[in-house]
C-alpha cells in the first residue's frame, strides 16, 4: 500500500478534493446542450452502443467507423444504461469521473513524494487549471487518455520507489498500460513507455528497465491492447485499418503538408497553449523553471520524474504533424505538482523573482481595478460589459461572434454578473497584495478561488449562452415533439449532421441532390425534410413557390452560419 499516515489529515484532504471536483466537474454536466462538432461525434457512438447493443465494434450514425477506440464510449454507454437514456450529462459523465480519479492520483503521488500539503496543493492546482476543467466536462476522449497515462505513470513510480509492494500492483500497472490503448490508441502506451525509458535512462537503471520489459505482466498489456484491435480489424477490415490505424495514428503524427491527416500546425504551436491552458497557475512557470535549475532539482528523483514526464509529452506532440490544444493535457498532472513544489519551496527573495512578482502584482491590481470599475459602471448606467465591447473589434470574425453572444448572456444575467465582477475584483486585488509583498504561501488560496468563481460563472452563464446560440438541440427536441413517429429526411449541406442525428435519437436518411431535384421532392411529396435555411432560400429562389418552413432553429451551428429549417412537402396541401 501507499505509505500513508492515516492519523494525518488524509480524510479532510480527500473530502476537500471531492467537494472541489463535485462543484467544478459535476454540477453542470447537463445544463447546456451539445453545440460543437466533437461532443456529438462521441455521443453518437455511445447512442449506437445503447440502442444497438454493439459493444465490440460500435459505429457512428450506424454506419461510420469512429476515429477512436471504444473505452470512453463504453463508459458513456454504461452510465446511460444506468440512467435510463442517453443524454448530454451521461455522455459527459465519464470525463468528469476520470478527471476526479486523476486528481486523486496526483494527490497520492504528491503526498508520497513530498508530503500531504504538496499532494493537496498539486491536486487543487490541477483541478482549477483552465483546460483540465474544460475537458473534465466535455464528451471527448482526451480526459480518458490523460487519466490512463497518469495512472500508469503513478503506479510505475510508486512501485519503483517502493510505495507499493506486492505482485498485484505490478500486474495492475500492466493492465492499465493495456487499457490506455483503448482510450485513444497506441499513443497512451507510447507516451508512458517513452517517459519511463527516459527517466530510467537518466537514472542509469537499465537493470530495472530490462526487468520491466520482460516481466510476465507485459503479456497482459499486449493481450489487452492488441486484443480489441485484432477483433475490430476482423470486423471492420480495410476501412477500419485505414481509419483508426493509418489516418488517426500514423497519418496524424507523420504526415505534413498537403494531404495530411488534419490539424497540422508548426513545431512551436504548443508554446502559447502551454501557458494559456494552464491558467491561472501558468503565470508562475518562468519562476518555477528558474528556481528548478538554480536549486538543482534534477538531482531529486521525484522532481526529475515529473520534469521528464512534462518534457516528453510536450516534445512528442510538438514533433507530431497533427496538433490540437487538448493533446498536451497529459502533461498537466506532473506540471501541477512541480508548481506546487515551487510554491512550497520558494521564499521569493531573489532580486529577479521580486521584480517579476511585483510586475504580476501590478497586473493583478489593474485587473481588479478594471473589474471594480465595471461593477460601479454597471450600477450607474447598466454598462458593465463595456470592456467586452472594446475587445470585439480586435478579434477574428468567429471569435467576435462568440464574444457578442457572451456579452448578450451577461446582460441578461444582470445583477449576477455585477456580483461576479465585484467578487472577482476583490480576489484580484487581494492577489495583487500577496504578490507585492512576496507572500508566496498565500497565493494558492487566492488563485484557486479566482479559478473557482470564474469557472462557475463560465459554466453557468457564458457557455450556456454560446450553446443556446449554436446548438441544434432545442430545434430537434421540437422536431421530435411534432413528428415523433414520422420519417424525416436530412438534406446534407453546410452544417454538421452529427448533432441532428443524435438529438433525433435514431438514424435519419440523408439525401444528396441538386436544388432542382430537392425542389421537385418538395412539390411532389408530403415528406418532412431538415435542411439549412440558406439551402432552402436558394432552392426557393431558383424554383419558385415552395412550402414555408414549419420550424426554424435558433441555433446556428458550430460556425454560427447554418440555421436549420423543418419543411414539409406541398403534396399534402400545405399553403405558403
Amino acid at each position: 500500500m501507499f505509505n500513508i499516515n492515516y492519523g494525518s489529515r488524509l480524510f479532510i484532504h480527500l473530502v476537500l478534493l471531492m467537494v472541489l471536483c463535485g462543484i467544478l466537474f459535476f454540477s453542470n454536466l447537463g445544463t447546456f446542450p451539445f453545440f460543437n462538432k466533437g461532443e456529438p461525434r462521441e455521443a453518437l457512438v455511445v447512442q449506437h452502443i445503447v440502442h444497438q447493443g454493439n459493444w465490440l465494434f460500435p459505429l457512428k450514425m450506424e454506419s461510420d467507423i469512429p476515429s477512436k477506440p471504444p473505452l470512453f464510449h463504453w463508459l458513456g454507454a454504461i452510465t446511460s444504461l444506468i440512467w435510463g437514456e442517453v443524454t448530454e450529462a451521461t455522455v459527459r459523465f465519464p470525463s468528469a469521473l476520470l478527471a476526479t480519479l486523476g486528481i486523486l492520483a496526483v494527490y497520492f503521488l504528491g503526498r508520497n513524494l513530498l508530503g500531504p500539503e504538496i499532494g493537496l496543493l498539486g491536486a487543487v492546482i490541477l483541478a482549477t487549471s483552465l483546460d483540465y476543467q474544460r475537458l473534465a466536462i466535455a464528451a471527448r476522449v482526451d480526459m480518458t487518455l490523460t487519466l490512463f497515462v497518469t495512472l500508469s505513470l503513478v503506479l510505475f513510480f510508486a512501485i519503483y520507489r517502493g510505495y507499493l509492494t506486492g505482485g498485484v500492483w505490478t500486474y495492475l500497472f500492466y493492465l492499465i498500460l493495456g487499457l490506455g490503448v483503448l482510450a485513444k490508441g497506441p499513443v497512451s502506451l507510447i507516451l508512458s513507455g517513452m517517459i519511463i525509458f527516459c527517466f530510467l535512462g537518466l537514472r542509469k537503471r537499465w537493470d530495472y528497465l530490462y526487468s520491466l520489459c520482460f516481466h510476465r505482466g507485459a503479456i497482459l498489456t499486449v493481450m489487452v491492447a492488441l486484443g480489441w484491435y485484432a477483433l475490430a480489424l476482423v470486423e471492420g477490415g480495410e476501412e477500419f485499418f485505414n481509419r483508426q490505424i493509418l489516418h488517426e495514428n500514423l497519418g496524424r503524427f507523420f504526415t505534413y503538408g498537403k494531404g495530411g491527416a488534419g490539424h497540422q500546425k508548426p513545431v512551436y504551436y504548443y508554446f502559447p497553449y502551454l501557458f494559456s491552458a494552464g491558467l491561472p497557475w501558468s503565470i508562475f512557470l518562468p519562476f518555477m523553471v528558474v528556481e528548478w535549475f538554480k536549486g538543482r532539482r534534477f538531482s531529486d528523483e521525484g522532481s526529475l520524474f515529473l520534469a521528464v514526464w512534462v518534457i516528453v509529452v510536450f516534445v512528442f506532440f510538438s514533433l507530431s504533424a497533427g496538433k490540437r490544444p487538448p493533446y498536451i493535457l497529459p502533461l498537466y498532472p506532473p506540471l501541477s505538482l512541480l508548481v506546487a513544489i515551487w510554491f512550497q519551496k520558494s521564499i521569493g527573495t531573489g532580486k529577479g523573482e521580486k521584480i517579476g512578482l511585483r510586475l504580476l502584482g501590478a497586473a493583478s491590481l489593474a485587473v481588479g481595478v478594471i473589474f471594480l470599475v465595471s461593477t460601479l459602471r454597471g450600477m450607474w448606467d447598466g454598462e458593465s460589459t463595456w470592456l467586452i465591447s472594446a475587445f470585439v473589434p480586435e478579434l477574428k470574425p468567429r471569435d467576435q461572434a462568440n464574444l457578442i453572444i457572451v456579452k448578450e448572456g451577461l446582460v441578461r444575467a444582470g445583477g449576477l454578473f455585477s456580483l461576479f465582477l465585484f467578487i472577482s475584483s476583490l480576489l484580484w486585488i487581494s492577489l495583487s497584495r500577496s504578490l507585492w509583498t512576496y507572500s508566496i504561501h498565500t497565493l494558492p488560496t487566492r488563485l484557486a478561488l479566482i479559478s473557482l468563481v470564474s469557472s462557475l460563472f463560465a459554466q453557468g452563464i457564458s457557455i450556456p449562452s454560446i450553446a443556446e446560440a449554436r446548438s441544434y438541440g432545442p430545434f430537434m427536441r421540437e422536431v421530435n415533439r411534432r413528428i415523433e413517429r414520422e420519417q424525416v429526411y436530412l438534406c446534407s449541406g453546410a452544417f454538421d449532421p452529427g448533432p441532428v442525428v443524435f438529438y433525433r435519437g435514431k438514424s435519419i436518411p440523408a439525401l444528396q441532390c441538386t436544388p432542382e431535384e430537392m425542389a421537385e421532392r418538395l412539390r411532389s411529396t408530403g415528406n418532412y425534410f431538415i435542411m439549412s435555411e440558406r439551402d432552402w432560400q436558394e432552392i426557393d429562389a431558383r424554383s419558385g413557390i415552395l412550402p414555408a418552413p414549419l420550424l426554424k432553429s435558433r441555433g446556428a451551428g458550430q460556425g454560427g452560419n447554418a440555421r436549420l429549417v423543418l419543411i414539409r412537402g406541398k403534396a399534402i396541401g400545405v399553403d405558403r
